[in-house]
């Protein structure tokens, strides 16, 4: 039997998160309102590494008080009333204000920059890229706490949901709460339920990709059990994210596991459930592929670096909207996942292709591929620099990493773009190159390990998405005849008021 809270209650969180958090609203004054949101405000955070050689300006900044609390679903609760003063305010004083404007021409090529969609966790930037909470990349790898020498899946994690920079000791708890779920989930990859699922994917013809079977063993396996006993018990809308938040944390913690079962084919013996998250992955692929266990330290470092660069994606991105309209719908965790694995069948996107060797061949390859792997933009991308600084610091002879840099010279060469715009690689091109370095060949498999990845962002902000209570986007649709009749009668009324002046 579930025990329901009464209300929005943690321990020590919500008693006196109002009070605390209210002394440090930021008020504005915007003509003669008086606007106050309760922001609180944007908290300086230093370090003693040497920031100006990484990014710049020389100190990040992150949303809110940071909280102290070590346990992470004490600290997002510190952090909902400030969001719902937030955004309660500022519906208030400006809900009938214009944020963008649609015109035929962005109706039929895809609203590119528009701005109709609420995302909390990531945001594109014009200058920078993708930014996590406010903080771009390279701020994200130099503020994040460290497991070896990247930063590691849980802190990025523990960034997104709550817009802090956790600190070692936050991270240690984080890793000790996942280390303790996975261990009461064991039947899920090694007792009769691991056996059924790894039975079922043993049936499957060859031709099955691992996401397609990774589709299917989400689908299986009874990943939403608290939240869909809590709807039997009637729980309150707002309480219900508590409980969406719990069975997100046992899936995050068993992911390695279920995506070792997949790859092995059969349970899993032998996985003890320690360590990191990227850690607890190669303890579960350990049977899979012998070299792991040659380079393990700096495979995990390679994977924790992959893990955060794509631990969430622009919210307008397809998946990660996709992932957003599911998330605020009445399906189970397990099937929003479930609904959104195969959409990753197509990445990462390489740009590099082992059968080219001379001019022409490129050439060829561009003719009848155009940009594949790259793509026109304002600046690089700076998930692929963290990833191209990584291969040359590692592997800095390899003959592959520089035919990617001769495919992306030749391409700038051979395209003409528009003006202020240039040919620059694919976040990931140089992936596929670092992964089969390390002796994962098997690209289709390494997709499980992006999915993986984006399952951190997409995780953090269904749990906001039920936190705020987000209604379900329900645009309206026409046809190209109802849009021409709107358009054509707006215009006649336009000429009436003209004449009638």
């Amino acid at each position: 039997m579930l025990r329901l809270p009464r209300g929005l209650w943690c321990e020590k969180a919500y008693l006196f998160a109002l009070r605390d958090r209210r002394r440090n609203c930021i008020t504005q004054f915007l003509g003669d309102r008086k606007v106050n949101f309760g922001t609180s405000e944007r908290h300086v955070l230093t370090v003693g590494t040497n920031l100006s050689k990484i990014c710049h300006p020389k100190v990040s900044k992150t949303r809110g008080e940071p909280s102290t609390s070590t346990n992470l679903k004490e600290a997002l609760c510190e952090k909902i009333p400030v969001h719902h003063d937030l955004m309660r305010n500022f519906r208030l004083h400006f809900g009938p204000s214009v944020v963008s404007q649609i015109t035929v021409e962005n109706l039929y090529t895809g609203l590119n920059d528009i701005k109709i969609i609420v995302k909390e966790t990531s945001e594109l930037d014009p200058k920078h890229g993708i930014v996590y909470r406010g903080l771009t990349i390279p701020e994200v790898i130099t503020l994040l706490p460290r497991e070896g020498n990247s930063p590691s899946a849980e802190a990025v994690f523990w960034l997104l949901l709550t817009g802090d920079v956790p600190t070692q000791q936050q991270i240690a708890s984080l890793i000790a709460d996942w280390t303790l779920r996975r261990k009461k989930c064991t039947e899920w990859w090694s007792g009769p339920c691991g056996e059924t699922v790894a039975s079922v994917l043993r049936s499957m013809p060859e031709t099955i990709t691992p996401l397609h079977k990774l589709s299917v063993a989400l689908t299986i396996f009874n990943i939403s059990k608290q939240a869909k006993e809590a709807k039997k018990l009637g729980i309150m809308p707002y309480t219900y994210w508590e409980y969406i938040y719990e069975d997100c944390m046992e899936f995050l913690a068993t992911l390695p596991a279920i995506i070792g079962l997949i790859a092995k084919g059969q349970t899993l013996t032998n996985v003890s459930g320690d360590g990191d998250w990227v850690q607890f992955l190669l303890d579960c692929l350990k049977n899979v592929n012998e070299s792991l266990d040659s380079r393990k330290s700096s495979i995990a470092d390679f994977l924790r670096l992959y893990i955060i660069l794509n631990a969430d994606d622009d919210g307008g991105a397809p998946i990660a909207h996709v992932t957003q309209i599911l998330g605020s719908t009445d399906l189970h965790i397990n099937e929003v996942l479930a609904s959104i694995v195969l959409a990753y069948i197509e990445e990462p996107k390489s740009g590099t292709m082992l059968e080219i060797v001379d001019y022409e061949k490129i050439t060829y390859i561009y003719i009848r591929y155009k940009l594949i792997g790259h793509k026109e933009a304002d600046f690089c991308d700076p998930r692929y620099t963290a990833l191209l600084h990584y291969a040359k610091q590692h592997l800095p002879n390899n003959s592959e990493l520089k035919l990617s840099e001769d495919i992306t010279r030749i391409l700038r060469m051979a395209t003409t773009r528009p003006k202020r715009k240039d040919i620059y690689p694919e976040q990931n091109a140089l992936a596929p190159v670092i992964f089969q370095y390390y002796g994962l060949e098997d690209m289709r498999f390494n997709q499980m390990i992006l999915y993986m990845a984006r399952t951190l962002g997409a995780i953090a902000s269904i749990i906001w998405t039920k936190i705020v209570n987000a209604p379900i986007e329900h645009p309206i649709s026409n046809c190209t005849y109802s849009y021409i009749e709107s358009v054509r009668d707006n215009d006649t009324k336009k000429r009436k008021r003209r004449t009638r002046k």
